[in-house]
């Protein structure tokens, strides 16, 4: 009877260990299977864009019967845009975790502010002042509305936690169109202090640039779809036709640009929300 007992118990204990042990060892539940993305997505910015320097050059136009046209060319160096913020918005594709290109729309509207110094034979002729003593100045405003339209690529930097650095390019084109602009002609500081000051009003030109972006900055992910992107962009707008004559000017024979400007230099810290669609 002991020697039925000892047997059963061992015949326990060997076929049931492995159904014993099984249960003390926790079930691992599987890995997630991350979510993949179509790779297309929707992206909007906004934006802050910094003061900005415009140089250029102006044609001086010459009225006098029998010698109209331009008698001299003069650089100025004090133009310059006003802070602005920008809005814009895109779409893009992800070809992988380190590659993705977009095309963006960025728009935004500064003021202008510019100060020239008057042709030594104005400040002579209209408030007889010479050398070095020449206070005469042009006081220039306007607006501008500035279009971006842009082809970027960029390379994420690898993800730590929830955030991805990145940095990229961009090649596109630039469509500027200045308002009119105002000119005040001030013999000193104080514009129309004298019988001499005038006002003169400006066409503004519009055209269409090459212009070229670089960018860095960070991707937090909010959720799954989407990303928080905050970054710097630098973009540089080549040259062009700035502001036509006046109607004085006009009306003896000046045509096309009077001024033009050599471009510009735009720094831009901006925040959006890109959406990646599943």
């Amino acid at each position: 009877m002991l020697r039925k007992t000892v047997l059963a118990f061992a015949a326990a204990v060997l076929f049931g260990a492995p159904a014993f042990a099984a249960d003390l060892i926790e079930e691992v539940p599987p890995a997630p299977i991350p979510l993949a993305t179509s790779g297309w997505y929707l992206r909007g910015d906004v934006g802050y864009v910094f003061k900005s320097n415009n140089n250029g050059h102006w044609d001086f136009w010459n009225q006098f019967p029998g010698v109209e046209g331009v008698d001299d060319t003069f650089y100025y160096k004090d133009f310059d845009l006003d802070d602005a913020a920008s809005f814009g918005g895109g779409v893009g594709y992800r070809f992988n975790d380190f590659l993705r290109t977009d095309v963006t729309a960025d728009y935004f509207s500064p003021d202008l502010d510019g100060r020239r110094g008057c042709p030594s034979y104005i400040a002579a002729t209209q408030y007889g002042q010479a050398a070095p003593d020449i206070t005469c100045k042009y006081k220039d405003s306007a607006d501008v509305d500035i279009v971006t339209v842009m082809a970027n690529a960029y390379v994420d930097l690898g993800t730590y936690s929830i955030f991805t650095p990145y940095i990229g390019g961009g090649l596109g084109a630039a469509y500027v169109d200045y308002g009119n602009l105002k000119v005040e002609q001030c013999g000193t500081s104080d514009c129309g202090a004298s019988p001499n000051d005038n006002v003169f009003h400006n066409k503004g030109e519009d055209s269409w640039r090459f212009a070229g972006s670089l960018m860095a900055g960070v991707t937090m992910d909010v959720t799954g779809p989407l990303k928080l992107d905050v970054g710097y962009k630098y973009t540089h707008i080549t040259d062009g036709d700035a502001f036509g004559y006046d109607a004085a000017d006009r009306a003896t024979g000046a045509k096309g640009a009077q001024i033009k400007d050599d471009g510009f230099d735009l720094h831009t810290i901006r925040a959006g929300l890109r959406y990646e669609f599943f």
